[in-house]
């Protein structure tokens, strides 16, 4: 007996004019393809084509359990005839709100999968619970970002009879036999063309990109705009952010600007051999966002026990309770033997006696969880040592990580030279002032260039025969000394795992960052910080008069890594106007001059600036005025080496600037007799500050991943007499 029940109506045999249930799984995961119904049936009612999509129609044949499917379309095709088209509960997710991913950086498959799978129920089974998921998910169909993450942690959906989704492994003992009785005349057995390697991408997701611009211009309340490129640290001018991941942004009504940053799309290809040929036959794997570090190699096998087996069997067969997915021993009716098969899809006409049409491929079986080669175990090595591999360790990833480069010396601090000599009319009286006004403060010595980082050497262990293995984590090179030609630090030392060395390995800018814990490790150093700016002229002066010549800018003080600030020297000024530097005057009958001390010399790393800096020489005599304009003082130099970075393999920063040296002080005459003379000698500013070392390069370490088998024993729940366990339904429950 077949019997399709929708809504009010029930179709029995006689109703059935044809149906038909196609059942397909895709053996490596790697797309999720619905069943689905198509039947045409009998039906006097017109309003049958009154449908609602998604509504649920059930299937029963015989005493089978009935099997659950969603309308999606009904046609009229005769008077009273109509073809009902219907899918399993898989196609309730191509339709509808799509799927807004993100960037995954552990979340497990247990949160992920229930929130892609939205309104439609589904078990996750508990031995992939808490199966961990890294890479990113674009905007796309709900069953699109399903597919993919079942494809990263290698699961199935199971369609239970009630419509539930079950997310598992595919179980490999045999479930049933296909006998040469049960093989219509007329099937075949196709062969693939060999292949030679898998290769698979793996994906990673970094923070530190560039600041783009993802929308601008006017806006409504609600709307949301989407990415083409994952960004996070989303910023919004002109309206506000509603809810957003790294994929989209729900905003406010407004008429603004939303930028964020990018990430970095780090890549890395993983193969595994799969057979010999005189011509390379390659298959890729390029755009599953989800295989990263710590799936690539278990997809890489899973992917090459998959294309190792060649035969397909394709026929008619009279089917039983065999369902896609299921492993069978199916007869193989030109080599006249029994062979394994696992069903890749039914074609099932439906009648009073079933017949199907089969797709089985030959000789594979469905990797278990034992099977995995996921690396959810990390160990970082330091120092020198033996590394114990522990047991059941199946597969070790290694990341080297070499010593890095000492930082490059700080630069001298600015020089400055002969004050410069200013004069001016006083436009109310007419006098004339003449002499040495203040010179420009020396710039801060720049901050020395960081050092490279570190070289990084990534591989897979070779853990045959070894039960442990020497490994050396390279040393960070010393900063360079000062000196004007500006040396190169010293390279760190290698690292070395056994055989495997970091020597000649390249050294990336931007590091490695651990996919599992978002820490990075080697990259370029940190620039050395720059000395003080010795006092001088202030920068807004342009012309020097009685309103200008006393501004100035004072010594600049500096900020060290640890916080640390240290002042610049102090300049005399002004009570009332601290921005002026402070005069004094002396005069005989026909002649004054104004004189200030010399001024405050820039700071550097553990040393405050001078200051203020010494007096100038006055003489006053009868029919004259003689003075040299007081000096200038020297820049600091730096009492500090920057510290050796806590990050493994970050390069040493740059060392830190010598201070600038300050201006000479003002000295400025004036006469209103040609029976007395001035007669000032400028002032000569002082020496810029040396430069501070370089700091020392950060050690190396070497980061292990490790996959390590956990026995699991799957299969049928059986009885304590040996008899297979059944829930209520008669099912067996498989584990």
């Amino acid at each position: 007996m077949n019997q399709i029940i929708y809504s009010k109506w029930v179709f029995e045999d006689d109703d059935i004019r044809s149906a038909q249930i196609y059942r397909a799984t895709s053996l490596i995961a790697d797309s999720l393809e619905p069943n689905t119904l198509n039947a045409t049936v009998r039906c006097s009612d017109s309003s049958i084509l009154e449908f609602e999509q998604d509504t649920r129609l059930t299937y029963v044949h015989s005493t089978d359990l009935p099997a659950y499917f969603y309308i999606q379309d009904i046609t009229r095709t005769g008077p009273d005839e109509y073809a009902i088209s219907a899918m399993s509960a898989i196609g309730r997710l191509i339709h509808g709100e799509q799927h807004y991913g993100g960037i995954y950086t552990g979340q497990t498959v247990g949160q992920v999968i229930p929130e892609i799978c939205g309104p439609v129920p589904c078990v996750v089974k508990t031995n992939l619970q808490d199966v961990q998921i890294y890479g990113w998910l674009p905007i796309a169909s709900r069953r699109d970002n399903l597919a993919q993450v079942l494809f990263a942690v290698g699961a199935w959906i199971r369609d239970d009879l009630d419509g539930v989704l079950h997310i598992e492994r595919l179980w490999d003992g045999y479930t049933a036999n296909i006998t040469q009785a049960q093989i219509y005349q007329g099937p075949s057995m196709s062969y693939g063309a060999k292949v030679t390697q898998v290769v698979v991408t793996e994906h990673q997701y970094v923070q530190g990109g560039e600041e783009v611009t993802l929308f601008e211009g006017q806006s409504q309340q609600g709307d949301i705009i989407t990415f083409s490129e994952p960004a996070y640290n989303l910023r919004a001018s002109g309206f506000s952010i509603l809810e957003s991941n790294a994929n989209y942004a729900k905003i406010t009504a407004g008429n603004g600007t939303l930028i964020g940053s990018a990430y970095i799309h780090n890549t890395r290809q993983v193969s595994a051999d799969v057979s010999q040929a005189a011509e390379p036959n390659v298959v890729t794997v390029s755009d599953a966002t989800l295989v990263s570090l710590v799936n690539s190699s278990d997809v890489a096998q899973r992917l090459a026990q998959y294309y190792a087996c060649l035969a397909t069997f394709d026929g008619d067969i009279l089917p039983g309770q065999q369902l896609d997915g299921n492993v069978v021993g199916i007869y193989d009716p030109f080599d006249r033997q029994m062979v394994q098969a696992c069903l890749k899809s039914l074609d099932i006409k439906i009648s009073g006696t079933l017949k199907a049409t089969v797709s089985a491929l030959v000789g594979f079986k469905p990797p278990q969880v034992d099977d995995s080669q996921t690396l959810d175990e990390r160990i970082v090595l330091t120092g020198s040592g033996t590394y114990q591999i522990p047991a059941g360790t199946t597969l070790i990833r290694y990341v080297l990580i070499s010593g890095a480069q000492g930082g490059h010396c700080g630069q001298k601090g600015g020089d400055v030279g002969t004050s410069p000599s200013v004069s001016w009319s006083d436009p109310t009286w007419g006098d004339q002032y003449r002499g040495c006004g203040l010179a420009d403060g020396g710039v801060g010595g720049e901050g020395g260039a960081p050092g490279a980082g570190a070289r990084i050497l990534e591989g897979t262990l070779d853990i045959s025969d070894i039960a442990s293995i020497p490994y050396s984590c390279g040393l960070g090179g010393l900063g360079a000394a000062y000196d004007p030609d500006d040396p190169d630090g010293a390279a760190g030392s290698d690292t070395e795992l056994g055989a495997a060395t970091t020597a000649g390995a390249q050294a990336p800018e931007d590091g490695y960052t651990d996919p599992i814990t978002g820490e990075k490790y080697g990259g370029i150093g940190d620039q050395g910080i720059p000395g003080g700016k010795g006092a001088g002229k202030a920068a807004e002066v342009t012309t020097v008069d009685d309103e200008t010549v006393q501004l100035f800018d004072p010594a600049e003080s500096v900020t060290d890594e640890d916080g640390n600030t240290w002042s610049g020297g102090l300049t005399e000024t002004e009570a009332d106007a601290p921005d002026r530097v402070a005069m004094e005057m002396r005069e005989n009958d026909g002649a004054r001059i104004w004189y200030s001390r010399g001024l405050g010399a820039g700071a550097a790393a553990g040393a405050n600036g001078s200051g203020p800096g010494p007096e100038a020489s006055v003489s006053v005599r009868s029919s004259s005025i003689v003075a040299t304009a007081a000096s200038g003082l020297d820049g600091a130099t730096p009492a500090l080496t920057p510290k050796k970075p806590a990050q493994y393999g970050k390069g040493g920063r740059g060392g830190y600037g010598g201070g600038g040296a300050s201006s000479g002080g003002l000295a400025i005459g004036s006469t209103d007799s040609s029976d007395y003379t001035v007669s000032i000698t400028a002032g000569t500013g002082g020496l810029g500050g040396n430069g501070g070392p370089g700091g020392p390069g950060g050690d190396g370490c070497i980061i292990l991943y490790i996959s390590r088998a956990i026995p699991q024993e799957s299969g049928p729940l059986v009885t304590s007499d040996a008899k297979w366990f059944l829930d209520k339904h008669g099912r067996r429950f498989i584990t």
